[in-house]
């Protein structure tokens, strides 16, 4: 029975990556496209394109962590392999947060309607708004690198010296912590977004007594944030579980269907996010159209019946 499940959590697990591979490899082939044929990159393609290629690399590092556990399961012990490969899922995983909560201030400020003097002057400068949140994001990951390295460092001395064992608990608990705010700040930014655009759906429909393109335009906006909150609530449930599979469970079983869930944010997400954008999932029904008559192409012809007289 829990070979069954092991299988059945394995082919789940691995069609999770291949569709999030595809995914977010799908939104860099079509904008890259278009950017070479138009030669503009708009803002919101390039915001997109960032993201999918750090969900890339989160998924790559997710899958080779775990075959590397399957393949030699003495690698729980190689605690240097085990820092970097969590220092570069925390990279590229903090850089596509960052990305998403990008989004959701460029819907924002594109679509929302406020007459605060702040609002209108960070609508004008929307490029420059964007640009501060990549910067301070960049700061926020040369810092976390900072913390890394002397918690590295501290690492090594404790190996040494066994009476370093406070200073490196101190350390730890501090990198954690550095860790925690720095991800819970673009959720909160992402979080507000979304508060806002609701008061400015409601404020809209008050005014025009109606439904109009704006409105339409406002609930577009709110679902695909509304789907990244749920997502990234779900996605850092699924990484506390992880510690807990790992350190309790201790079954293989468990680590799949853990890593499973792991695997839905990135991949599911792409999936909403080409639905919900014009450019894209018009070039995914045009791939659709011509796979589709690719396979009636393929199929071989059936003979035709000779009819008798």
């Amino acid at each position: 029975m829990e070979r069954t499940l092991n299988n059945i959590l394995t082919i789940i697990y691995a069609g999770e990556f291949l569709l999030g591979i595809l995914g977010n490899g799908f939104i860099v082939l079509v904008n890259c496209i278009d950017w070479i044929r138009s030669r503009k990159f708009s803002l919101i393609d390039f915001i997109l394109t960032c993201l999918a290629i750090s969900r890339i690399c989160v998924l790559c590092i997710m899958i080779s962590s775990t075959s590397l556990y399957v393949i030699s399961k003495e690698i729980q012990y190689n605690k240097n392999l085990l820092i970097n490969l969590r220092f570069l899922w925390t990279g590229s995983n903090y850089f596509s947060i960052v990305c998403t909560t990008c989004i959701s201030v460029f819907y924002l400020l594109r679509i929302a309607n406020f007459s605060n003097f702040l609002f209108l002057w960070m609508k004008r400068r929307i490029h420059k708004v964007l640009l501060i949140i990549a910067l301070g994001a960049v700061f926020s990951f040369c810092l976390c690198l900072l913390q890394k390295d002397v918690v590295v460092e501290s690492r090594l001395q404790n190996q040494v010296n066994s009476e370093n064992n406070v200073t490196l608990d101190f350390l730890m608990i501090k990198y954690d912590l550095f860790l925690t705010i720095m991800f819970l700040i673009p959720f909160v930014v992402s979080l507000a977004s979304f508060l806002l655009l609701i008061l400015s759906l409601c404020g809209h429909l008050r005014r025009m007594n109606g439904v109009d393109c704006s409105s339409e335009a406002h609930v577009r906006a709110l679902k695909a944030m509304i789907s990244f909150l749920l997502l990234f609530v779900l996605y850092y449930l699924s990484n506390i579980i992880t510690v807990w599979a790992n350190h309790i469970l201790g079954s293989f079983v468990a680590k799949i269907f853990v890593n499973m869930l792991l695997f839905f944010c990135p991949s599911g997400h792409t999936l909403l996010l080409i639905l919900w954008n014009s450019k894209l999932k018009q070039a995914s029904l045009c791939v659709l159209r011509k796979l589709k008559g690719y396979m009636n192409l393929r199929k071989p012809a059936l003979p035709k019946r000779s009819l008798k007289r």
